[in-house]
């Protein structure tokens, strides 16, 4: 799938609810609470993170690109919608197989891993002991250099071979998709193709490609977290999320659970409020036991579902019109839960651009 087909895919889900950068922060994975809220209420967890380093210019490019298409158009608001030609591409976009939910770009981190590694093999067979890295990254060097001294100790090159074919082979993927992620290894007397390179070589552009790669690293790691075998194992360690809380959420909710007050945990935290709120809107989004009832009554959260319901919407300015007495702090929890509940209840592990993502894709 091309970046433009991602991005219209996003789209689609957000459609006429939410303004152009929504998407881009989607991509680069950023952790405030309207993006976080955004993932959870249009079940975006595919795309969550799958570029942290996208660049403005880029995605800018992707975006002109489907308007000068006809596939999206903006409204007064700047608040994008998609087209009826626009719902047409929809439709026939292939499910996606992302899991940035999952992995926040650090599926770069084991590729960096597998290159080195690779790298390595091929040139201590050789005979070859000095040769320039691929990674300079001294923690990938370290974790390499632990792996010859445990797993990689005495086996032969040829049963890593067997090892990486065998694992990538069940991952179904197709022959010539294969060939281009492995394109960007390098061994003893072969350099690894450039994103350049590889795009004059196989006509496509610079950005499909890393969202193919992208992809593909994310196929390959649910097969070896599925499938585990030894050394792919090893190099994907850690590149799972363990908690779908950032650390500083994280906090914030081990100093709810000890009997503190937002205000208290904010002072002792020595950080505003409006940061501590987005804590707790990140924590009811991934606590299925949060407790919505201290924060609003029951007969307003259900006020507020039906409303969001009735008007199709998930627009906080459009439902503070309608609840004045309700904070934004209480709607975007009650927002948070409603999207938690209604993912919870999908089951499309296809990731259609029509249909919520499957539970799965999260942690």
């Amino acid at each position: 799938m091309s970046f433009d087909d991602i991005l219209l895919n996003i789209i689609s889900r957000l459609d006429g609810e939410r303004y152009k950068h929504a998407a881009f922060h989607l991509m680069k994975g950023k952790r405030s609470g309207q993006t976080l809220q955004d993932t959870e209420y249009y079940g975006l967890h595919p795309f969550f993170g799958m570029l942290p380093s996208l660049h403005a210019m880029d995605f800018d490019r992707a975006y002109r690109s489907l308007l000068d298409s006809g596939f999206i158009e903006e409204k007064e608001d700047r608040s994008v919608f998609l087209t009826p030609s626009g719902r047409g591409r929809a439709s026939e976009l292939s499910p996606v197989r992302l899991n940035g939910w999952a992995y926040r770009g650090m599926e770069k981190v084991f590729f960096a891993r597998l290159a080195l590694t690779v790298q390595t093999v091929s040139h201590l067979s050789a005979g070859d002991k000095t040769f320039m890295p691929v990674s300079a990254d001294p923690a990938v060097q370290r974790d390499v250099r632990r792996l010859f001294s445990s797993v990689l100790k005495g086996i032969k090159p040829k049963d890593i071979a067997f090892e990486i074919r065998s694992s990538l082979e069940t991952t179904g993927m197709e022959e010539a998709r294969l060939a281009r992620l492995v394109a960007r290894l390098t061994g003893k007397g072969m350099s690894g193709m450039t994103w350049r390179q590889l795009s004059e070589v196989t006509g496509m552009t610079e950005m499909d490609l890393k969202v193919e790669c992208v992809e593909s690293l994310h196929i390959w790691l649910d097969t070896i977290f599925a499938h585990p075998s030894p050394l792919l194992s090893e190099l994907a360690k850690g590149v799972r999320t363990s908690s779908p809380l950032t650390g500083s959420a994280e906090k914030t909710a081990e100093l709810y659970r000890a009997g503190m007050t937002m205000p208290e945990i904010a002072t002792r935290r020595n950080l505003r409020m409006s940061t501590i709120e987005d804590h707790f809107v990140e924590i009811a989004i991934n606590d299925s036991d949060f407790p919505l009832h201290h924060f609003a009554a029951d007969e307003e959260v259900k006020a507020v579902r039906q409303e969001a319901d009735r008007l199709s919407t998930r627009k906080l300015s459009v439902l503070k019109k309608a609840f004045p007495e309700l904070s934004y702090f209480q709607l975007r929890l009650i927002l948070a839960r409603l999207g938690k509940e209604g993912n919870e209840s999908e089951r499309d592990d296809s990731a259609r651009p029509d249909r919520p993502a499957q539970t799965g894709n999260r942690i």
